[in-house]
């Protein structure tokens, strides 16, 4: 088994080794699994994505419909418990008991990068609301870019390559450039939640 090195938290992420100058880095779009329907049932997360060119007030309108859907639903299993209560009493306590224990039902808005900043204007608009509870998560993700040839760099490179005699060891290191690379992004979950 090799060893892998460990990162502690005090140490700093390395940098990315340098490109040659006929690459470029094209960017691949985040994996994200599909967002489900909002009136699913509470266990399934209610996620909504938000970019730097995401209006405002949409992203608000998104997060309150979807917070008064999961607001329904808690009055409907309230209501549920109610009647529960008239014909089994046992029943209707093992119920509320069972049900007391869980946390209230969330939406999650999610940011990467420059869309960071929404997710924050976000999160500082619904914590100013009485009726939200509103908690933050940080974290890094994993991103998949891919090294694809420059044909601007590539045509002038080559009259810069007749002018100058280049070594052996430069044309190994430009073959061995890898198709792929990973980059490390920042990422904020904000859960917002009814009290």
């Amino acid at each position: 088994m090799a060893d892998v090195p460990k990162h502690s938290s005090n140490s700093k992420p390395s940098k990315l080794p340098r490109l040659p100058p006929n690459t470029k880095v094209q960017k691949r779009p985040l994996l994200r699994p599909p967002i489900p329907s909002p009136f699913r049932n509470a266990d399934t997360e209610k996620v909504v994505y938000v970019n730097s060119r995401t209006p405002f007030l949409a992203a608000v309108k998104r997060v309150q419909k979807l917070l008064s859907v999961a607001e329904k639903r808690a009055t409907q299993s309230a209501l549920a418990q109610k009647r529960n209560h008239r014909n089994d009493p046992i029943m209707s306590a093992a119920i509320a008991a069972v049900d007391g224990h869980e946390r209230p039902e969330s939406v999650t808005i999610k940011a990467t990068g420059r869309s960071i900043e929404k997710a924050m204007e976000l999160a500082l608009f619904f914590q100013q609301k009485e009726e939200c509870r509103v908690r933050l998560e940080t974290g890094t993700l994993d991103a998949i870019d891919d090294l694809v040839e420059d044909t601007n760099a590539v045509s002038q490179g080559t009259e810069v390559n007749e002018k100058s005699d280049k070594t052996a060891e430069e044309d190994d290191e430009q073959d061995q450039v890898p198709e792929t690379r990973i980059r490390h992004t920042s990422m904020l979950e904000v859960h917002v939640s009814l009290r």
